[in-house]
């Protein structure tokens, strides 16, 4: 096992290197890893840590199979009909690049022992994206409700055994996966059988103060560090396009729509964080991107990650087995216009084919070397050339997986942790107490030369979102919209400095941006890079 930077072809072959027969894996690695009573788990109450170790662990898409079999035929998912060929045999590891098989338990088993041992007592919290069951890829042994809570149960177990236990006190802070739904990608609004299993699988890592909250959603925070550093896990379910049993997000006074719901419960929270002086991250399974979210979902988490740039540090997702990251920006918010790379990004991974007998069909570091070369310049170098204007962009993170659909990865984020002394921030009470807010602090005042109007006061807190959402005359309600064909980004280039002050480029509500703020500028809470590890 090394750590790399970047993903590069391993030695995790399709044919395992020393096989072993089904009779002798419950003996040996296959065997599930054996736990703790998850009742000895820490509180979910946020304790200031003594010290920062500046990293923490982003893990994504384990995908446990316990109907994995080595040497099991790749096209029966891995779980029967041994092949008479050996390229078409499943690893004793799993089988990379393709995505027919899972995890077996001895990739899951290697994946947790290794975290335990190499980087359970390293890490400050630890971050994880959900889809923690199998795929629905074998009709011959379907997927059941109750599989899909118990494999969660397990994981959830084996997680709480390595991080958060009578030794560690490692937070965790975990979100749904759209397979971590029975029938895959259908969730209704709650409170719901499914909020109220995941209230109880996750009872020792939601905060008890978000479970009435968590059983309307399945979402929540939760504080890191105490009045510093918050994560707030969102259920994006309600936001992806291939939930129909969702209205993707209206936009409109007093909708029940659960997308729109947590849109607006995600509002307030960033509001109070923000008061209180702190720093937040967020995290979800599907990514945020027009290929991938209701076009109303979409532009309203845009909305308010431009919004709030001064207050979120990172926006971390998985999903998508493959990692990446990419923008969110204020021109595409404002014309419903994606570029290239984030409405043809989705499809074209799930078009990519590559075994070790043949080469990629489709390049994704040129696709994305291509979309960076369309960012406009640090400086402006001419006078027709806009410079970059850093208000305007929010970075999306990535992850890998751990099931090998390429190769299983996790990510170590390293964050600036210097000069770190515990309760720097503000509390709930003294928000409370204090009606002045958190003016003072130069952090989250606007820059003088930013041309975004403050936010001293709430009085619009009550005023309907933008209208980048609203149903395009002529359609139907609940038709289904192409992404990015809304409006005619050739009338009005936000991007242009002397467009900026026009009422077609101005968000309604203020924004937030500063240049000293931790996503902009290297202070504390700053994310510095990641160590990505890979299995060879």
């Amino acid at each position: 096992m090394r750590r790399l930077l970047l993903l590069v072809p391993s030695a995790l072959s399709l044919a395992a290197a020393s096989p072993l027969q089904r009779n002798a894996i419950v003996d040996a690695q296959q065997a599930p890893f054996s736990i703790d009573d998850r009742s000895t788990a820490a509180s979910t109450e946020p304790v200031s840590p003594k010290k920062l170790h500046g990293q923490f662990l982003h893990i994504s898409d384990i995908h446990p199979d316990p109907w994995y079999i080595p040497k099991g035929r790749v096209s029966t998912s891995c779980h029967r009909k041994k092949p008479r060929r050996e390229r078409e045999k499943a690893g004793f590891w799993g089988v990379p690049y393709t995505e027919s098989c899972d995890s077996p338990d001895s990739l899951v088993n290697l994946t947790m022992k290794w975290l335990d041992k190499e980087w359970a007592d390293k890490l400050d919290f630890v971050i994880w994206t959900g889809d923690s069951a199998r795929h629905d890829t074998d009709h011959e042994i379907p997927r059941t409700a109750e599989e899909i809570f118990t494999l969660n149960r397990r994981t959830v177990a084996q997680m709480e055994h390595v991080f958060h236990n009578k030794q560690r006190k490692v937070p965790i802070v975990v979100t749904l996966g759209n397979n971590d739904m029975y029938p895959h990608n259908i969730m209704y609004p709650g409170p719901n059988e499914v909020t109220h299993e995941y209230a109880d699988i996750w009872k020792n890592i939601v905060p008890f103060d978000s479970y009435s909250v968590f059983l309307r959603g399945a979402y929540y925070s939760k504080e890191i560090i105490p009045d510093q550093l918050a994560v707030i896990s969102l259920n994006t379910l309600y936001f992806y396009d291939s939930n129909k049993a969702v209205d993707g997000c209206p936009d409109k006074k007093h909708s029940d729509d659960p997308g729109r719901l947590q849109l607006n419960w995600l509002e307030v929270q960033l509001k109070q964080y923000r008061k209180r002086k702190m720093q937040v991250y967020i995290i979800g399974h599907v990514p945020p991107t027009m290929g991938n979210y209701y076009p109303e979902c979409y532009l309203g988490y845009g909305q308010l990650a431009l919004r709030f740039q001064d207050t979120i540090v990172g926006h971390i997702f998985g999903h998508m087995n493959v990692d990446h990251f990419f923008f969110i920006d204020a021109h595409e918010l404002h014309h419903g216009v994606s570029p290239p790379f984030l409405t043809q990004l989705w499809n074209k991974i799930k078009s990519f084919s590559w075994t070790p007998t043949s080469k990629p069909r489709y390049s994704l570091a040129k696709t994305l070397k291509q979309d960076f070369r369309s960012l406009p310049p640090h400086k402006s170098t001419d006078n027709e050339t806009e410079a970059i204007n850093y208000d305007d962009y929010a970075i999306v993170n990535v992850g890998p997986s751990v099931v090998p659909a390429y190769l299983p990865s996790l990510r170590i984020f390293s964050y600036n942790a210097t000069n770190w002394t515990p309760s720097k921030g503000a509390s709930k009470e003294d928000v409370e107490a204090e009606a002045t807010g958190p003016q003072e602090d130069e952090i989250f005042e606007e820059d003088m030369d930013d041309d975004h109007e403050d936010d001293d006061d709430d009085d619009d807190d009550d005023e309907d979102d933008e209208d980048f959402g609203e149903t395009e005359p002529g359609k139907k309600k609940g038709s289904k919209r192409h992404h990015g064909h809304r409006h005619d980004p050739d009338k009005i280039d936000c991007t242009l400095k002397k467009n900026r002050d026009l009422e077609q480029c101005i968000f309604k509500k203020p924004r937030h941006a500063s240049k000293r703020s931790p996503s902009r500028r290297n202070t504390l809470w700053t994310p510095l890079g990641y160590t990505q590890v890979r299995w060879s």
